[in-house]
Formats: C-alpha cells, sequence, structure tokens
C-alpha cells in the first residue's frame, strides 16, 4: 500500500521521527498535492489536510487519520475484489481454498480452516473443510464431528459469536471452549493468535465458521494479534463467503438432482432397448474423451477450441442422452432384430408344414376318388416330396428373415410364396404369407423396413422435444441441440433434419464418430457381430472420405487411440 502525504521539507523529519509500523512503511512524502493527505500546502488531501501547518502534534493526528481511512477505503477495495472473486467461483472446493487464501492475505494470517456446518437440531455437525498453513504441510483429511461449545468452531457456530483470542494456551478456565492442540503436537507447530468468524448468510443462518490462525505482523513477519479492525474485516468477508458458500452448494445441489436424473434417464433407456445396453455410456465416454484430446493439442484446425469443464459436462450429459427419444419409438420396432419378429416366422413356418400335408392329402383323395387302391410306397413319397419342398420353402423363409442382405437368388425364391394357400380354420382358402410379412422378407438390408426405419430415426427428434423441456442451467442450455444434431452428416445426407456442415455443432460432430464407432465395436447385439477394431476404423475413415463424418476429428480420435477407452488394446 502506498500512502501520500504533501508537506514542507522543512516539517518532514519531525514527523518521519515519531510515524512507526504499517504506516511508517507505506509513507510516501510528496512536494504537492494531490495527496492522501495534505499539511501546510495548497490543495485539499483525499483522506485529510490542512493548507496552514497545524504544527506537529495535529499533524501528527491528521496524518494518522487519513491512514485510517486509507486503510478503511482499501480494506473496502480488497473486500470488493474479494466478493467479485467468490462470485467467480462456483465449484465448492475451490471456493474454499479461495475463501482461505484471500482471508489469509488480507487479514496476514499464517493459517487457517473453513468449517462447513450440516444437519438440524441435535444432529448438526461440523465438516472440517479445508485447510491452510503457510508454515507447515500436514496430509488433510476431511472429519465430521458434532458441534458442541466446548470447541472454538463449535462456539462460534451455535451462538453466532466472534472469538478474537490473542494466545490459545491462555484462554481463562471460565470460559466454556479449549483449544485442542492436537494439530499442534502432531505437527511440532505453535498457535497463537486465533480469530473465529462464523460465515452467516444475508438471513442469519451459519453456514460455517472461518478461522484464522497466528497473524503475522508486517514488519517482523513474527506473530502478532487480531485487532478489532481485523475482527470487523473478517466478519464482512465472512459474510460474503457464507454467500457464495451457499450458492456454491445450492449448485452442487441442482448439479446432483441432474445427475440423478441423467442416470435414471439412461436406466428408462437401457430397460427400453436391452439390446444396446451401455451403449450410452460408452458413447458418453468416447465423445468427452475426443473433446478432452481437441484441449490437448494446441495445432491444427481446432487448436484453438478449449473445452471449458462446463462444456465438457455439458457434452456428457447430451451424450448420455441422446437416444432417449427411444421411448417414443414402439417396442417391437426398436428391438426388432430380424425382419419378422418370432411369432410372424413361427406362424409362417407352420402353415408351410400344415399346406405341405394338405397337398399330400389332396394328392391321396384324388387317387382314391379315381379308383386306385391305397398304396403305402406311393404314400410315403408323395409325403417325402412335399416335406423336401416344405424344408425348401422354410429355409427360403428362414434365409430371407436374416438382417444381412439379401441374395438376388432369394429375392427371387419368395415369389414363391405369393400365390400360396392353407387351409383355414374357418374352412376358407387364404394367403399363407401375408403382403405385409412378404413386403419384410423382401427388405435388401437389414431389418427394418422404410416405415420402421422413419420410425426409428424418428427417436432424434423425441429426444430434442424430451430435452428441450427441461429447465437446464445456463451453461447446460446446449445439451438439447448437442443431441439433436448427433445423426446429422456433413455432407447433408444425415437425419432428421439434413444440417449442412455449418450448421453442425463440433459437439455433435465428435458424438457422431463415438455413436457409429461404438454401433460397429459393440459386442452385445444378438443381429450383427462386432466388427474387428481395424475394420472398424477404416470404415470410419471411408465415412470421412465421403465427407460424411469430420476428419479432423477423426483424426484425433485415432492419433490420441481414444477408442480405447471402450475397445481393447491392440
Amino acid at each position: 500500500m502506498r500512502f501520500t502525504v504533501a508537506i514542507p521539507p522543512e516539517n518532514r523529519n519531525t514527523l518521519l521521527d515519531r510515524v512507526t509500523g504499517e504506516m511508517r512503511q507505506a509513507l510516501v512524502m510528496v512536494d504537492a498535492a494531490p495527496a492522501d493527505v495534505v499539511l501546510g500546502l495548497p490543495g485539499e488531501g483525499l483522506f485529510a489536510g490542512c493548507s496552514t501547518w497545524p504544527g506537529s502534534d495535529a499533524a501528527l493526528a491528521l496524518m494518522k487519520a487519513g491512514w485510517e481511512r486509507a486503510k478503511d477505503r482499501r480494506s473496502m477495495a480488497r473486500l470488493h475484489e474479494v466478493g467479485r472473486a467468490l462470485v467467480s467461483e462456483q465449484n465448492l472446493d475451490r471456493l474454499l481454498d479461495l475463501i482461505l487464501t484471500k482471508a489469509r492475505e488480507l487479514l496476514k494470517a499464517e493459517a487457517g480452516s473453513i468449517y462447513l456446518l450440516s444437519g438440524e437440531g441435535e444432529r448438526r455437525e461440523l465438516l472440517f473443510a479445508h485447510t491452510q498453513n503457510a508454515r507447515v504441510r500436514l496430509p488433510f483429511h476431511r472429519i465430521v464431528m458434532p458441534v458442541s461449545d466446548r470447541t472454538l468452531a463449535g462456539f462460534a457456530a451455535l451462538h453466532r459469536e466472534s472469538l478474537n483470542i490473542h494466545d490459545v494456551y491462555r484462554i481463562p478456565e471460565e470460559a466454556p471452549y479449549r483449544f485442542n492442540d492436537s494439530f499442534d503436537r502432531q505437527a511440532g507447530y505453535r498457535t497463537s493468535s486465533v480469530l473465529v468468524v462464523p460465515m452467516q448468510d444475508t438471513e442469519g443462518q451459519v453456514l460455517g465458521v472461518l478461522q484464522l490462525l497466528n497473524r503475522l505482523e508486517e514488519e517482523s513477519g513474527e506473530g502478532g494479534v487480531f485487532s478489532d479492525e481485523d475482527q470487523n474485516l473478517a466478519q464482512s468477508l465472512a459474510g460474503q463467503a457464507a454467500v457464495a458458500v451457499k450458492n456454491a452448494q445450492l449448485r452442487q445441489e441442482i448439479e446432483q438432482l441432474f445427475e440423478g436424473f441423467v442416470a435414471a434417464s439412461v436406466t428408462a433407456i437401457e430397460a427400453r432397448d436391452p439390446v444396446t445396453s451401455g451403449h450410452s455410456g460408452r458413447v458418453a465416454d468416447l465423445t468427452v474423451g475426443l473433446a478432452e484430446a481437441v484441449n490437448a493439442t494446441p495445432n491444427g484446425t481446432y487448436g484453438e477450441l478449449i473445452f471449458t469443464d462446463r462444456q465438457l459436462r455439458e457434452l456428457r450429459y447430451a451424450s448420455l442422452l441422446h437416444d432417449f427419444g427411444k421411448v417414443g419409438v414402439r417396442e417391437q420396432v426398436l428391438v426388432k432384430a430380424k425382419k419378422l419378429d418370432p411369432s410372424q416366422l413361427e406362424l409362417i413356418l407352420q402353415r408351410l408344414r400344415q399346406r405341405g400335408l394338405e397337398e399330400a392329402l389332396d394328392l391321396l383323395a384324388q387317387a382314391w376318388r379315381g379308383g386306385e387302391h391305397f398304396d403305402p410306397a406311393r404314400w410315403e413319397a408323395v409325403l417325402r416330396d412335399r416335406q423336401l419342398e416344405t424344408e425348401q420353402l422354410m429355409q427360403l423363409v428362414r434365409q430371407s428373415n436374416e438382417p444381412s442382405i439379401l441374395s438376388q437368388e432369394a429375392a427371387d425364391g419368395l415369389g414363391r410364396l405369393e400365390d400360396l394357400r392353407f387351409g383355414h380354420w374357418t374352412g376358407e382358402r387364404r394367403e399363407l404369407v401375408e403382403p405385409e410379412s412378404l413386403a419384410s422378407l423382401r427388405i435388401r438390408k437389414g431389418s427394418l423396413s422404410e416405415g420402421e426405419r422413419l420410425e426409428i430415426e424418428s427417436h432424434v427428434s423425441h429426444t430434442f422435444r424430451f430435452l428441450e423441456r427441461i429447465p437446464w442451467t445456463r451453461d447446460l442450455a446446449g445439451v438439447p441441440e448437442i443431441a439433436y444434431a448427433h445423426h446429422e452428416r456433413l455432407s447433408g445426407r444425415g437425419y432428421p433434419r439434413q444440417l449442412g456442415a455449418r450448421d453442425i455443432p463440433v459437439q455433435s460432430r465428435a458424438m457422431a464418430i463415438a455413436d457409429v464407432f461404438d454401433a460397429l465395436t459393440a459386442r452385445d447385439r444378438p443381429y450383427k457381430g462386432a466388427v474387428p477394431l481395424e475394420r472398424s476404423l477404416a470404415i470410419l475413415q471411408e465415412e470421412a472420405r465421403e465427407g460424411a463424418l469430420d476428419r479432423p476429428l477423426l483424426d484425433l480420435f485415432i492419433e490420441a487411440r481414444v477408442f480405447e477407452r471402450t475397445a481393447p488394446r491392440t
């Protein structure tokens, strides 16, 4: 701190001999105003002044008054600065460290601790939450203790009173509290002066206790005592700290609420589609890993892009929830592993077997009506012929039902099913394979019809509409839009909006890579085997060459070996 005094040269030595302590260190004498204090010269001082020489005693008194006002202003400025710093920090652990750092700087304390109060009534507890010591270091362990006025922190919390103790080893016997010297004995330390201040918010609620140890003197750096001014300053700081801690705790509770909601949502997704269980978590792990790789790469296309901790959290939530819209898709479509569901397939196969027997009986009946005698050998031959044809048709149906690419031979063979009939229990002759089932068997690739594919793709829109309704905090506001674009492609051929490259957020581009990679390498899909790692990466590179995936991000995904987060090392 710089404290300027404008004073005639002939009067300087007289005053200098009488000025001591912190004021002497900060004192700078100047020849003319402007100055903090003006004595015996024209002009007004910022804090005190007299244009005529008032005499040594009065001049010293004016200097001291100006010094006190200067210190008050400095304290207020520091408090404002501390307040701004505390408001900007929302992580509770970092906030506690910042509070202690600023408090020790402001009050020149060698060490300090913060206790947080929790619980109600008899269940109230003090958490030894953070500590700093400039002289000694010992392993820090968070401990919880019951609130008792036998301890310094407990007394301050219960009675909402500050304690300013000059020597903790000389606490009067009649005082209800005692100093716990276990740390001093363990560390070989000597605690002397202690300032203990309850941290009360604007409503008077005690959230914790700020404890400062061993006030250091400016000149010697040795131990001193905390003044009444220090106590007032500490109480102001503790009030600011309480508000900041309350805000951080509320934010932490909101974050825990969101974490619980996201975890429950992922559970709901996986319960609806057990086949892809674990997919959301793996995609989140890969996407965040790719974003961290971007942060660690100072050059290239994304060299100047840095994802903050909040943005990484936003990205993780969007990745975990990217498939939540599947809850809006019909279950029979969502879990459809083959073209026909098992009941449809069984019905067709049963009808084919029935038709074979019906044709054999018709042939036998025709022979009898023509006057032929029963011939066991011919009957066996007819049954074998019908059975052989039935087995061929059943094999055709089973082969066509697989989600692999339908061969031209199988596609042509399905035409044989169009005119087949069987005897319904009503006596009617009906189509053996309904047109809808036949259309499903004719799907060229995969297990979904065009309508079913569009229904599956609609999960992205369902996801967006669901996430959009959630009142996200400001730093999570991008979750819906990031998830909405994870199936878009830079080529404009993605879905559901066919966005171009300029409209796809970089977070969604990263998620697209992670989503495709996990779909390829997943080992838990009953309808397909896992694609080997090298082949999966080659497929991703091919999609990047075709302009679908972001090439620089894919290069980072491979170079930083982000894929190893979920795929085995090779």
